[in-house]
């Protein structure tokens, strides 16, 4: 008797305890169902992948193309671009342009200007020294006073504003016809009028590598800026 009673006692511990946890299971889930959820996915969020950067535009630069072009004016060009580029910008050159005395392939820099000389035709020299190196007829004297002012011998006269070179757009062959400039010194004349944008003043023409005061002051009655 005392066998079954113990026994009975062992059931109804166990159907006691399965109840409870039973009930607390089902409390659990029925007032809090999140605990009984699988975990969510992780959602990664990968940052925007920022835009290529535009290309730098290239660098530009402003030149003024004068003289013997269809359309002279500013124009705006690439760094590094030449000579002949801009001529091209500037629709081209006119049939009177001595393009032969530019440095075509010279790279141009900002800010410079390009003038395009046109076709001059070279003066007589030699008919100008002859008549500059003529020796006038000695002049008899009318009266014995020796207190009279002797006549001068020669004097030689300055070239005219119209007979003069324009170094800022003479060809070489002009500048060879100036006393003491050759064909390197010609050309040394072109180039630096070409990168400096010109001359302002005759004085200017010692900045060139050869040419000093004494070879200034030869030329300076035949040359001329303007």
């Amino acid at each position: 008797m005392d066998l079954l009673e113990s026994q009975h006692r062992k059931i109804i511990t166990i159907l006691v305890i399965v109840i409870i946890v039973g009930g607390g299971y089902w409390l659990l889930k029925h007032f809090h169902p999140a605990l009984f959820l699988g975990e969510p996915d992780l959602v990664v969020e990968r940052e925007p992948t920022p835009p290529p950067p535009a290309p730098a535009s290239k660098a530009q630069i402003v030149v003024h193309v004068t003289g013997a072009v269809k359309l002279p004016g500013v124009y705006y060009l690439s760094a590094g671009a030449r000579v002949h580029e801009a001529i091209e910008k500037a629709g081209g050159r006119t049939n009177q342009a001595d393009i032969h005395s530019l440095n075509l392939a010279a790279k141009l820099r900002d800010g410079q200007q390009i003038n395009v000389p046109k076709i001059r035709q070279i003066p007589d020299v030699k008919q100008d020294l002859s008549i500059s190196n003529a020796v006038p007829e000695p002049t008899t004297p009318t009266s014995p006073n020796l207190s009279a002012t002797p006549q001068p011998s020669m004097r030689r006269s300055a070239p005219s504003a119209g007979s003069r070179i324009n170094i800022n757009t003479a060809t070489s062959q002009q500048l060879q016809t100036l006393p003491r400039i050759g064909p390197a010194l010609a050309q040394r004349i072109i180039e630096y009028r070409q990168i400096s944008g010109g001359f302002s003043t005759v004085e200017d023409l010692t900045n060139v590598k050869g040419i000093g005061k004494k070879t200034l002051e030869k030329i300076r009655d035949n040359i001329t800026v303007y």
